[in-house]
């Protein structure tokens, strides 16, 4: 990633040409996100006769492969613009690139907001710095993550400019989507997935909605990766909020499915207990739906669709780890992971086993 740094350093003094000796810190390789290239960096710059510093995040389109099918940086990026305008904290942009000539492929830069990420690996059930803190203040970063996806379902998502999300916005959309994209997944990997077929199918067989849209849920923003691993926290607070890669318009339990199923998947899904001081399922089910407005309707069929789609991800994030050499080739992970037991639980409950 070194050879990107004297490419990028022209392309920074032209879009910020009023910081006086601007300079670029080392790129680094963080150790988590497997959807963009990610690297962080800082600047470095005089104004007003002082030397001031701004890490900050690079996002590259990937040239290879990625976890999803017609992956788009740019995408995230518009969503984060228009997020902007909202009190909910996301980083703040720094600049974006659409011409792949300046460095390969697209890219934008957001600043780095400071704070700390729930672990997700190891799992924040059994170690590390969430794990560590007291469970009351393990709760209160629960509440504020939760609160913050539920104040996304009440967004203004036409007054916002997030009106080209509805081009692929509603169930049988995303349906369509995901049926796609584990057919293209099954091509790379030159192996089916049954469960992940026989889920779709009850999942169609079984769509909440009927009839027109006046008679449906409205369609709200929806974070689409709502999760503890996407949120940063420092001092007690919730200092940010990240990823907005599946960004999309949805139903709106659809982003309380996931973060209930995400979390489940961490804990139910690898056989290891839940952390304690979380509040439980249905504790959270109403801080959700005094903070969205909404009532938590249809959920657990919304769950069995979130553990579907974090089955395909897994499966996915496998076949990424054999290519780059990260785990054997016969390993079975791309079928042995949280999402795949939670979806093998639900078909074993709902009886749509392979």
């Amino acid at each position: 990633m070194s050879e990107l740094a004297p490419r990028l350093l022209p392309w920074l003094r032209s879009a910020h040409p009023q910081r006086q000796d601007l300079e670029l810190g080392a790129l680094t390789v963080p150790g988590a996100g497997y959807s963009n290239i990610t690297m962080l960096g800082s600047l470095r710059w005089r104004e007003g006769g002082q030397r001031r510093e701004q890490p900050f995040v690079l996002r590259l389109q990937p040239s290879g492969d990625a976890i999803y099918p017609g992956h788009d940086v740019l995408r995230q990026c518009r969503v984060m613009q228009a997020l902007a305008a909202t009190a909910l904290p996301v980083p703040r942009l720094l600049g974006v690139e659409p011409d792949a000539s300046v460095l390969g492929s697209p890219f934008y830069l957001m600043a780095q907001i400071e704070g700390q990420v729930p672990n997700e690996n190891p799992l924040y059930h059994l170690e590390g710095w969430f794990h560590d803190l007291p469970e009351s203040l393990r709760r209160r970063y629960w509440v504020a993550g939760l609160e913050a996806a539920a104040h996304m379902a009440r967004l203004d998502w036409r007054a916002l400019g997030l009106g080209f999300l509805a081009e692929e916005a509603g169930l049988k959309r995303q349906l369509d989507y995901y049926h796609h994209a584990i057919l293209w997944a099954e091509s790379l990997a030159g192996r089916s997935y049954p469960l992940l077929h026989a889920a779709e199918h009850w999942l169609r067989v079984n769509q909440p909605h009927h009839g027109s849209r006046s008679q449906q849920d409205p369609l709200v923003f929806s974070w689409g990766d709502a999760k503890l691993g996407n949120c940063l926290f420092k001092d007690g607070e919730l200092a940010g909020v990240l990823d907005f890669e599946q960004a999309t318009l949805a139903d709106p339990v659809d982003d309380l499915a996931w973060w209930l199923m995400l979390d489940d998947s961490l804990s139910r899904g690898y056989g290891v207990p839940r952390l304690a001081g979380l509040p439980s399922r249905a504790e959270s089910i109403a801080i959700w739906e005094r903070a969205s407005g909404f009532q938590a309707t249809h959920l657990e069929y919304y769950e069995v669709y979130a553990a579907w789609r974090l089955a395909f991800v897994m499966a996915r994030i496998a076949q990424m780890f054999k290519t780059r050499g990260w785990i054997p080739e016969d390993s079975d992970m791309d079928e042995r992971n949280g999402g795949a037991t939670l979806l093998a639980a639900h078909a074993e409950h709902l009886n749509f086993g392979v």
